[in-house]
Formats: C-alpha cells, sequence, structure tokens
C-alpha cells in the first residue's frame, strides 16, 4: 500500500481477504455480491473484518476490529465510519468497486480519490511467497492421493461414478473436503469403453491443489509427457503466449497455460489467448494439454532456472 501511495484498502473477494489477512471462511458453494468484507488502513496497519464471529479470524486482529454482517446499509456505514482513519484517508482503493459502494466510500472519506484495487491485487498475488508454494505442496500432494484412487478404481474396472468416489474419499481421509474443480471423470475420445480424463482439484488451507490425467495410463502416454514437458519447459520468466504457441505442438487437441493459488488466477495463456501476458519468476502455473486423446495437468512453479513440477 505504502508503495503505490494508498492510504485505505477496501477488499469485496474473499480469497484477496484470505491473502492479505489471513482470514478463513467457512466453503459455501455459489456466487458472493460484493461487500466490503475487509478494510485495511495504512497509517494505522489496521485491519478490519466483515465478521459476526472470530472463528478463522487471525489472532493479530482484535476482536473490536470487527464488524457485522448486515443487510442494512446505514448499519454498515455507521460501522465503517467508525473505523480510524478512513474518513481522512486521501487515496482509497476498492476491489470490485460497485456503483452502491461508490457513493457511500465517497460519503465516508469526502475528501478521498478514489481508485480500483483489482489490479493491484492481481499483481501482487501473482507471485507467490515460499510460505504459499509450501500450501500449494501439500494441497498437491492430497490432489495426488486423490488421483491415485481414481485410477485403482479406473483400473479395477469401475465407472465413472465410483472413481469421484474414490477420489473424494481419498481426500476427505486427509481432512479436505473444500473443492475448486472438485473431481472431474468423463470418457476419453476417441471413446475406448475403458480410458478416462480425471481431473482433481482442491483447496487446501486456501490454496489449489490440481492434477490431470487420461486413466488408465500405459506406454503410449509418452508423446503426450513429452509435449507437456516441453510446455512446462517454455513457461520461464519473459516469456509470453507467443513462445509457448511455439512451444505447444501442433497436433494438440487445446493447451492452456493459468495462474493458480487461492483457486483460478492470472495469467491466462493459450492458443487463442494471453497477448501482452508475460510469465514472471515465483508465478505457480496450472500447465494443461491435451494430444492424440491424451490429456495432462499440472501445477508448476517458476524459478529463475528451472521451473517445477509440484
Amino acid at each position: 500500500m505504502a508503495t503505490v501511495g494508498l492510504d485505505v484498502l477496501v477488499l469485496g473477494r474473499r480469497d484477496s481477504v484470505a491473502y492479505a489477512t489471513g482470514a478463513r471462511s467457512l466453503w459455501t458453494a455459489g456466487s458472493r455480491p460484493f461487500g466490503p468484507a475487509c478494510v485495511l488502513v495504512a497509517a494505522a496497519r489496521s485491519v478490519h473484518l466483515l465478521s459476526t464471529w472470530d472463528e478463522g479470524v487471525p489472532r493479530e486482529v482484535p476482536f473490536e476490529h470487527l464488524y457485522g454482517v448486515t443487510w442494512n446499509g446505514a448499519i454498515l456505514a455507521g460501522a465503517l465510519a467508525a473505523i480510524p482513519g478512513l474518513a481522512t484517508a486521501m487515496r482509497v482503493a476498492v476491489e470490485a468497486l460497485s456503483p452502491g459502494f461508490e457513493r457511500m466510500a465517497l460519503r465516508l472519506a469526502p475528501a478521498a480519490e478514489l481508485v480500483p484495487a483489482d489490479d493491484l491485487m492481481r499483481a501482487v498475488r501473482a507471485l507467490k511467497l515460499p510460505a504459499e508454494v509450501a500450501r500449494i505442496r501439500a494441497a498437491a500432494a492430497v490432489v495426488g492421493a486423490a488421483m491415485e484412487a481414481a485410477g485403482a478404481a479406473l483400473a479395477g474396472d469401475a465407472g465413472p461414478v465410483a472413481a469421484r468416489s474414490a477420489a473424494w474419499e481419498a481426500a476427505a481421509g486427509m481432512g479436505v473436503t473444500a473443492p475448486t474443480s472438485g473431481v472431474a471423470v468423463w470418457p476419453a475420445e476417441p471413446a475406448s469403453g475403458s480410458r478416462f480424463h480425471v481431473d482433481v482439484g482442491f483447496l487446501v488451507d486456501g490454496y489449489e491443489g490440481g492434477l490431470g490425467r487420461t486413466l488408465p495410463g500405459s506406454d503410449d502416454h509418452a508423446p503426450v509427457v513429452a509435449a507437456q514437458r516441453r510446455l512446462v519447459e517454455a513457461c520461464r520468466p519473459g516469456a509470453t503466449a507467443a513462445d509457448l504457441r511455439s512451444a505447444a505442438p501442433g497436433g494438440a487437441t487445446r493447451w492452456c497455460v493459468r495462474g493458480s493459488g487461492m483457486g483460478f488466477e492470472t495469467p491466462v495463456l493459450s492458443a487463442t489467448l494471453g497477448r501482452g501476458e508475460v510469465i514472471e519468476e515465483h508465478m505457480v502455473l496450472s500447465v494443461e494439454l491435451e494430444l492424440d486423446g491424451l490429456r495432462r495437468r499440472d501445477l508448476v512453479t517458476v524459478g529463475s532456472e528451472t521451473t517445477d513440477v509440484l
């Protein structure tokens, strides 16, 4: 905030709140409307959270810095107005700014310049800290176990439903039940009757583990393994979508490289997307490729010298 000259930062996305504060909320299905879920004040180095209880709230955030959930705009405005430093702020950044909150913010901080925070949060979150990479590695271990369970079920002539159940059971056995993409199993094309695409995605401590395979595997997977490896190695600092297109095999049915962290993140690069995007050191990427009816997806971390599969 100091680097970009912000007095106050207002966040509305649950993943951004978790990133900035460490707060964890219960996972719920469906979308959420914008709400000022978190207010950070630079001068006081204080964090204020929209929460009616302190479950999942870090110890560093005192209980008096919590303001309750309400549908009454006047009550919400009163709670925000009580935050020290907001009324005198000169530059306020808001994530997912809505017309309604814009009007409220200008009343709460009348002298402030209101600016969007979306690009700032995307840029900051794109580069992963070592502690974030450690959490993603832990998540990768969970999805690996789930994939093994699905593979074992399919190798035993089980169908897609049983394979999904086996993967969910394996993840639950490791204490993980919050999905990103969950467990998807569908017939490979051309349909062989015995080969399936499997994709697994779970959240572990707020971070995504993701893995995709065509199962059962065999020696004929060597071409897709080699092709995906070339695409992974092309994910170097400074690489652009054009560089990845050069590395992707011409016969690939599809390929996609996208940011991964607390779920689906930027950048997104593919055969048709990503103009102007540049891969940077410390990014974590999901690298997916399908070739000759076989599919692979892995999470990788971009280092200064190598790109490593997590």
